[in-house]
């Protein structure tokens, strides 16, 4: 699997929490802000973890996104992801 580059586009999707809601996220387009490897992971594809601009801290396995592209695309389009907190 070839590794993703800082300020690459990838589609990540949208989160809701029952117990957190301030961590809800509407998915979309992202960009990537920073790429780590766990090469301590025993399994190939679960090594690339990537974080994106639009969603400050929070982590996405990257194989589980790649396999995603498709139907994310076709679900949010050009919409941009971003942070969608529900206080209540």
């Amino acid at each position: 699997m070839k590794i993703p580059e800082v300020g690459e586009k990838i589609y990540i999707p949208s989160s809701l929490y029952m117990d957190h809601g301030e961590d809800d996220v509407h998915g979309g387009m992202a960009t990537i802000a920073k790429v780590e490897l766990n090469l301590d992971c025993p399994q190939e594809t679960n090594r690339i973890y990537v974080y994106v601009e639009e969603v400050p801290g929070v982590v996405y396995n990257y194989a589980v996104l790649i396999e995603e592209q498709e139907k994310l695309k076709e679900r949010y389009g050009g919409q941009a992801a971003y942070p969608d907190p529900d206080y209540d």
